[in-house]
């Protein structure tokens, strides 16, 4: 019995042995790299951040107001079928003035999203009596991202290939295979336009504020481990 013990111990410690030499043999010749494709692209879509707010001793009053105006919003932008309109950040807070409630503050949010920077423009400029602009971000729409990471992809991968391939040959070896691979995709957070706070409404009550959409840089990031042999 003794003996079978010592035998199965034997066995067991060989075992061992030859997958931890197998483990090394799996990680011998391996090598990591990296790939990148970017490329800038044209900004194709516009996003404005309006805000109507009220302030006063009754809050009641106030969200009637706000409502009211918001109304009004909502039905000129119905007017542009080219953008795309949401109310978000609605809230009601009391003013503190040494401790107490001084008055009251009621707001609420609309984003304006489209491709036609006109459209938009125009719609700005007609509601900016009603509301205030907190700010105009171009960036690029999520369509024209997809079709350019798809691009970036085939581009980042071919780097990929070729440097793997130069690798292999510089040390002397006919080929390599992928051992592991990760694919990312990185955009750069878009542009914010500022606006000109001391613009009276009067200003631009009748004309489109200027803009200039600019580009946003996209990327494509791999990162993989290839082995020689």
């Amino acid at each position: 019995m003794i003996k079978l013990n010592l035998v199965i111990l034997a066995l067991f410690f060989a075992l061992s042995h030859h997958t931890a030499f197998a483990d090394d043999q799996q990680n011998f010749n391996q090598v990591s790299l990296q790939a990148t494709a970017s490329d800038n692209v044209a900004n194709d879509q516009l996003i404005a951040m309006l805000v109507v707010q009220e302030t006063g001793n009754d809050p009641a009053t106030l969200a009637n107001r706000v409502n009211d105006k918001m109304a009004k919003i909502i039905a000129k932008a119905d007017r542009f079928n080219m953008v795309e309109h949401q109310t978000v950040n609605y809230s009601s807070q009391p003013v503190y003035k040494n401790g107490s409630i001084k008055s009251w503050r009621v707001s609420q949010n609309i984003q304006l999203k489209s491709q036609d920077f006109d459209q938009l423009g125009k719609l700005v400029a007609q509601v900016n009596q009603l509301s205030t602009v907190q700010s105009m971000t171009f960036g690029v729409s999520d369509s024209q991202i997809e079709k350019t990471q798809d691009r970036l992809t085939e581009q980042a991968i071919a780097k990929f290939r070729h440097n793997a391939s130069n690798i292999a040959k510089q040390f002397g070896k006919t080929s390599y295979h992928l051992v592991h691979i990760n694919i990312g995709n990185n955009y750069v957070q878009p542009r914010q336009v500022m606006m000109r706070s001391s613009m009276k409404a009067e200003a631009m009550a009748d004309s489109a504020p200027a803009l200039s959409a600019g580009t946003n840089k996209v990327s494509v990031n791999i990162n993989g481990t290839i082995e020689l042999f």
